[in-house]
């Protein structure tokens, strides 16, 4: 026995919306990918304030600041605008570790109240630290296989640090949207999950200019290329 056409079409609309309400997703979102094709700018690490100079032939490792990172070679690209969905938390904890005397990644986005996880993988003591207003922390020297956790609960850049080896620097951004991403180092980035909508897009660079530009998020996907 058949159903009537109508009967169909409220049918589909009611399990499409079940659907959505146990994934806690749209099957109608949309990705938002691109390139960001800005060269970095040029920069000169920040030295840290040395509070723990003279001390450092205890520290069991390498000392100075012989960083090679560039965190300028990313940008944080993400969506800001009215209601926006709810931040949930990752499916695991994020982690900017510290190995061959960098902070990897050297860019990290995050919600707000996600919990970063610092591991040391070098084989000599670091330090992470972050005078930052919005997120200051110290979390003392640690070795190699030990990990410490800070929560960000309040948006903004938060600018991290290392005491024993001054020339690592690292960025955490900590935003109030679910749509964010980090591009690689050639300018590449994806956002999933996107409810279709009118959105600000926002582009952030070490020592350039932010960006901020409307677009349109339909039920397709979106390509953007960045430039200025």
């Amino acid at each position: 026995m058949g159903y009537h056409p109508g009967i169909k079409k409220c049918l589909s609309f009611l399990l499409a919306s079940l659907l959505v309400f146990m994934s806690g997703k749209s099957i109608y979102s949309a990705t938002l990918f691109g390139q960001v094709k800005r060269p970095p700018a040029a920069t000169t690490p920040e030295r840290a304030i040395s509070r723990y100079r003279g001390a450092e032939s205890q520290l069991g490792g390498d000392t100075g600041g012989d960083c090679v990172c560039n965190p300028g070679l990313y940008s944080v690209v993400y969506l800001t605008g009215d209601n926006l969905p709810a931040i949930n938390p990752p499916d695991s904890i994020p982690k900017m570790a510290q190995k061959d005397k960098m902070f990897v990644p050297s860019v990290l986005a995050v919600g707000v109240g996600y919990t970063v996880d610092f591991p040391n993988l070098d084989p000599f003591f670091h330090n992470v630290f972050s005078y930052s207003k919005t997120k200051q922390f110290d979390l003392g020297r640690y070795p190699k296989g030990q990990s410490e956790r800070v929560t960000f609960d309040k948006p903004g850049i938060v600018k991290v640090f290392c005491e024993i080896h001054y020339s690592m620097r690292a960025y955490v951004h900590v935003l109030q949207t679910p749509y964010f991403a980090v591009s690689d180092d050639k300018g590449n980035f994806v956002i999933k999950n996107i409810l279709p909508g009118q959105y600000t897009l926002n582009v952030w660079q070490e020592n350039l200019q932010n960006i901020t530009n409307p677009i349109t998020i339909s039920t397709d996907s979106v390509y953007v290329e960045v430039t200025k």
